[in-house]
């Protein structure tokens, strides 16, 4: 049986910050990593996906735990009910009592910048002039640091553990197991919810369309995150060019472990689209975007026979 889904994908932002790290002065400063040449590469975190993926399950009709969590002082405690709460059931949680926990059958990577951060700022203003005083008054100003960049990220899915509830995860004699729909229904609102994806910080003027340019998705024998270092992309006139060796090394590497591969590419994002359907063609369907989660939602769907109910 299949043990896990993963999933590559390539985002595309265009000037903003998505996910802010500290504030120095009045410059909201963007989160970085620092390469080995002393470089820097913007990044959001894994924290921030997961966020947004949980915003976008609450779009797509599915009740999040939060609001029914119990909060004292700086302590949370989950409902712990995840049978009923997809978020619980996808991305864990800790009683922190410590008798119930989950650790998250959804694992996401953060999501890198492919290209250095080049140190642009956006200014803004906020005139006192506008509240009724006279222009002498002033008013602030501050910056944020923002990039256009190409984003990748990972995703790895235990799909053996989707709907599966252990004794220690629930604090019950027995586990239990959802129905094998509410199973599937629940992976697939997880492939919807990443290509509708979308948020973070700053969106009132800086709105940034996260849903993949680009994505490759796979159904393993085993657990691993095949994608996480496969994509290298360059920029050349206007546009960008992913680099096919990286990403038919992964594939041929666990070609043995892959059971179902899917590639979705959208039009016109990279100058070599001919060359990535022509050298991708041959480990899987290369399709547009929507219509390869369309298609790896109907490969999800096969996964548990009834039995296993």
């Amino acid at each position: 049986m299949s043990k896990a889904i993963t999933i590559g994908y390539l985002a595309k932002v265009s000037a903003a910050n998505v996910n802010a790290s500290h504030t120095e002065g009045n410059v909201v400063v963007a989160k970085k990593v620092t390469l080995p040449d002393g470089s820097t590469i913007p990044y959001i975190s894994g924290q921030a996906v997961r966020r947004m993926l949980r915003d976008r399950l609450e779009d797509l009709g599915y009740s999040l735990s939060e609001p029914f969590a119990l909060v004292s002082g700086q302590e949370v405690t989950p409902p712990v009910r995840p049978w009923e709460f997809i978020d619980e059931d996808l991305f864990g949680y800790l009683d922190p009592s410590g008798g119930r926990r989950r650790t998250s059958p959804v694992r996401v990577s953060a999501a890198v910048g492919l290209f250095p951060f080049q140190g642009d700022r956006d200014l803004g203003t906020r005139s006192f002039e506008r509240f009724g005083q006279a222009m002498a008054a002033g008013g602030n100003m501050f910056e944020t640091e923002l990039y256009a960049n190409l984003f990748k990220g990972a995703m790895l899915v235990e799909v053996d553990r989707v709907g599966v509830f252990k004794p220690l995860e629930i604090g019950e004699k027995e586990e239990k197991i959802l129905a094998v729909d509410e199973r599937k229904k629940r992976l697939q609102t997880l492939l919807e919810a990443l290509n509708l994806l979308w948020g973070g910080g700053r969106t009132a003027r800086m709105l940034a369309d996260l849903s993949p340019r680009f994505v490759a998705y796979a159904r393993l024998k085993v657990k691993h995150p095949v994608f996480l270092e496969a994509f290298v992309a360059h920029y050349e006139d206007n546009k960008y060019r992913l680099e096919l060796e990286p990403l038919k090394n992964a594939l041929n590497k666990f070609a043995n472990y892959c059971e179902r591969t899917l590639f979705g590419l959208e039009p016109g994002v990279f100058s070599n689209e001919d060359e990535i359907r022509e050298a991708l063609k041959g480990y899987g369907e290369v399709l547009t975007v929507h219509e390869a989660i369309a298609r790896a939602k109907g490969d999800v769907a096969g996964l548990w026979k009834e039995s296993s109910e």
